[in-house]
């Protein structure tokens, strides 16, 4: 008997009729990858997506086709899981969330840099569209704010101070190609945002932070220095940190990569960590070795001294033109800011973000340094500005934040978590307390699981609304998170339950299909928003969960045997087994013949091989079943398309003429045995 896979294998057994059954295979036999609608949640599609990445089939995730897009990466749920693959790869993953820690949760989006025999190309029917150029986030996206996205900064010529740890013999050339990556990933200006990367390769693994305060062309600085350093050492230390820190820098100037020749992904992501909030790395056990000279960095302060001569307003880059200043005006109007839906005696103003100095802010303004500081008369403005804050554009009093308001739709005002998010820092940044975003998401907000436990890449809101759709994720075969998924028609279809798994198997919190463990056990809190987990697990099931087994009528009456008469075996040399001779003790009370054919041109089931056997077969006395397909039929490539053309384009035509077989032949059944539909390819 054929070996069947679960969901990429369809036996279908007719007895005396047929059943039309629901399909994600288009009527042209092309695979559907549109997002199930709402009319299909009862009917889930008996086979999943040709296209769909399985990540447990392949060693590595797909290359890195879109850098600036996380999303359109793969996700991998463990550090363990990376081993398998032996081509370099870059990561994202929260920083918050120790990796070495229980009851941490680990989501690692990969992607594999370059070409690579295991990294397996994935077919982009449906792109992934990227989630931090929504517009309809809070002040339009990190992009139109982040102030490395605005100016360029101002280069200078500075010395970055080298620490090692022990030394060890380690391949440079394996942590050249992380750090191409790595700079090829700043090198895109959607990254313009991005503070934290990690890469891996093999037992090589490597993190990186940019101050938002530093533009990014002093990552590629950084990096070349640092490959021309390795390539001139005769011996590289099994760790070694670069970075510029220290001597009252704030967290937003310090650059800092990490790299470590033992694997041990926790401690480069802890020492990213640490330069984000303003330690720095070379002391302790890291030993001192000497500087990376000549390094450019960019500081987007420049020099705010400076501001007070009311020298020119920077030259704003052409992102700054294209993103900053239009949807600066664009904001003002939307919130009143320009002074006609608020009281005259209210200055208009803008807020500070991550990285800011009062250069930045002179630029996203319009105006010149010396203007900012009269209209802004705190005390050491330029040293003391913090994310959140609102700072004059114009005379008149301190503006006040409201709550964001709700959208046309009813849906919140939504953030898009980045890494080093914190609510303490968005709810200042939003004029809103604590207490009010936990409320605003809890029970409603998909995955969301408190303040404490913040996922990387997914929405949250930050206002009063209804919940917002989490973005799309590359890989994902379920639930809302499958790219291109439409926001239900009303609240009363829960995201759980779109795109439901074929043959209702079970859909994890992740977007994955299966029956194990991870995809059926319940692991949501009482009361809790769909996707979010119990504090220390992984993972929970969203749909069709659990594993209950429910019995029809009790057990048969009678004993039964089932067994497949192989009509294509008198043509071996030997070993024939005559059809008359089949229930070979007696014990047999069902028999299929295997395999029937199927004619392309009427698409009628036709008896070729061992059809002087066919007679014999018919006169046993046990249920007699003809089968069709199996492993020949399905998968070699002169017939593989004759079963797939029967069942999708021509069902209607092939189950009226099987049923007629069945009268015809005076046989018990029909048994189709389709062997992996949801591949679009043969071996």
């Amino acid at each position: 008997m054929a070996m069947r896979s679960y969901l990429r294998s369809l036996s279908i057994s007719l007895l005396w009729g047929t059943s039309l059954v629901h399909s994600a295979i288009n009527i042209d036999g092309t695979q559907a990858v549109e997002p199930a609608s709402e009319d299909d949640l009862d009917v889930p599609s008996p086979i999943g997506d040709t296209n769909a990445y399985q990540p447990d089939q392949h060693d590595c995730p797909p290359p890195c086709g879109d850098y600036a897009n996380t999303h359109s990466w793969i996700t991998y749920l463990s550090v363990e899981r990376l081993s398998r693959c032996d081509a370099p790869m870059l990561l994202q993953f929260s920083v918050a969330q120790p990796l070495g820690a229980k009851d941490s949760t680990v989501l690692i989006r990969s992607c594999t840099i370059g070409s690579h025999p295991t990294a397996a190309k994935m077919v982009d029917k449906t792109p992934v569209e990227n989630p931090k150029k929504d517009e309809s986030l809070v002040n339009g996206g990190s992009l139109n704010v982040a102030p490395a996205c605005i100016i360029s900064g101002t280069p200078a010529q500075t010395d970055l101070r080298l620490g090692q740890g022990d030394a060890a013999k380690s391949n440079g050339k394996d942590i050249a190609t992380l750090l191409e990556g790595m700079k090829t990933f700043f090198n895109d200006k959607e990254n313009c945002d991005e503070k934290f990367l990690f890469a891996y390769y093999k037992q090589t693994v490597a993190s990186i932070y940019v101050g938002p305060g530093l533009g990014k062309q002093t990552v590629k600085s950084t990096l070349d220095a640092l490959v021309d350093h390795i390539e001139d050492s005769t011996s590289i230390s099994n760790k070694t940190v670069v970075e510029l820190c220290g001597s009252g820098r704030r967290s937003q100037q310090i650059i800092g990569l990490a790299i470590d020749t033992t694997g041990d992904l926790a401690a480069v992501q802890q020492t990213a960590m640490q330069w984000s909030k303003g330690t720095c790395a070379i002391k302790g056990s890291m030993k001192p070795a000497g500087l990376l000279q000549g390094v450019r960095v960019f500081d987007l302060a420049g020099d705010d001294a400076d501001l007070v001569h009311s020298q020119p307003t920077p030259t704003p880059s052409a992102r700054s033109e294209r993103r900053g200043l239009t949807s600066m005006f664009q904001d003002m109007w939307k919130r009143g800011e320009a002074g006609l839906l608020e009281q005259r005696a209210v200055c208009k103003h803008i807020q500070v973000e991550d990285g800011d100095s009062c250069t930045s802010l002179s630029v996203r303004c319009g105006i010149r340094g010396a203007e900012l500081l009269k209209y802004n008369t705190k005390t050491n403005l330029c040293a003391t500005l913090n994310e959140g804050d609102y700072v004059c554009r114009s005379a008149g009093d301190p503006y006040k934040p409201p709550a964001p308001e709700p959208n046309a739709d009813g849906t919140c005002k939504a953030h898009f978590i980045e890494n080093g998010d914190s609510c303490d820092t968005l709810a200042k940044k939003n004029g809103v307390t604590v207490k009010d975003i936990e409320k605003w998401n809890k029970k409603k907000t998909w995955a969301w699981t408190g303040c404490k436990d913040m996922l990387i890449g997914y929405n949250m809101c930050v206002g009063p609304g209804s919940a917002p759709m989490p973005p799309p994720q590359k890989g994902a075969e379920c639930g809302p998170l499958v790219p291109g998924t439409k926001p239900p028609k009303d609240s009363s279809t829960s995201l759980a339950d779109l795109n439901p798994c074929p043959l209702k198997a079970c859909c994890s919190n992740w977007g994955f299909c299966g029956v194990f463990p991870d995809h059926c056990k319940m692991n949501s809190p009482k009361d809790s928003s769909p996707g979010t987990r119990k504090p220390g697990f992984q993972n929970t099931c969203v749909s069709n969960c659990n594993y209950e087994i429910k019995e029809n009528s009790g057990p048969p009456a009678e004993f039964g045997r089932i067994g497949y008469y192989e009509a294509f075996g008198l043509e071996r040399d030997c070993l024939w087994l005559k059809a008359k001779d089949a229930n070979t003790d007696g014990s047999y009370t069902h028999i299929h013949w295997a395999f029937a054919s199927i004619d392309p041109n009427t698409w009628k089931p036709v008896i070729k091989q061992g059809k002087d056997q066919w007679a014999d077969f018919k006169k046993l006395s046990i249920k007699r079943i003809v089968s069709l397909g199996g492993w020949a039929d399905s998968t070699e490539p002169d017939k593989y398309n004759i079963i797939r053309s029967a069942i999708i384009q021509n069902r209607e035509a092939f189950a009226s003429n099987l049923a007629q077989f069945v009268k015809d032949e005076d046989i018990d059944g029909i048994d189709i045995d389709w062997e992996y539909p949801g591949v679009s390819h043969t071996p």
